[in-house]
């Protein structure tokens, strides 16, 4: 009998939907089945917390004592990995345990031409404005005219988007085995 590619298309389907069917191992989290993504537990957690301290600079923002104290208890490895990879939100956050944090919000600085310099939390910039709300509340408005004025946005989490192009699959993963330890 020949096996087709049609045959072996069809019957790997068959076999997804059942895992997909089936209930969490005894032990398990529960967090499994149809339509929910589980990720497994890959990696060292020694060499994610030596790239934790080292190259991957994560101590520079992060303490395990810290903004981390924790961590596994409140995410999933999915969850947890999201949030490296994706800093800004994901499309793949679940409603686990507890909900995602708010993102921290983009702070900017404006200076114009004449005028004290306003810093506060950006509202919105485009080519013709930048809005802010200073630190008592008040929104300030600017019109923008090519460079002018000078308009200095800073993103809390741009650490981690200059890392993704230099991140490997081990760094994540190793990371994330040295965060579920942070209990």
């Amino acid at each position: 009998m020949k096996i087709t590619a049609t045959c072996l298309t069809l019957a790997a389907i068959f076999a997804v939907s059942l895992a997909a069917q089936q209930p969490p191992a005894a032990g398990g989290s529960g967090r499994g089945g149809r339509g929910t993504p589980v990720a497994e537990l890959v990696g060292d957690a020694r060499a994610g917390q030596t790239y934790f301290n080292g190259e991957g600079k994560c101590n520079t923002c992060h303490s395990p004592t810290g903004d981390l104290k924790g961590v596994a208890g409140k995410w999933g490895v999915t969850e947890l990995q999201s949030r490296i990879v994706y800093p800004r939100g994901t499309s793949n956050r679940s409603a686990t345990r507890m909900e995602a944090p708010q993102d921290p919000p983009l702070t900017v600085t404006v200076t114009p031409a004449s005028g004290p310099a306003a810093t506060g939390t950006l509202l919105n910039v485009s080519d013709y404005v930048v809005v802010l709300k200073d630190s008592s509340g008040v929104r300030h408005s600017y019109a923008r005219n090519g460079d002018s004025p000078k308009v200095v946005i800073k993103d809390p989490l741009q650490a981690h988007i200059d890392m993704l192009p230099k991140w490997t699959d081990a760094n994540i993963h190793n990371l994330t085995a040295y965060l579920v330890t942070l209990k």
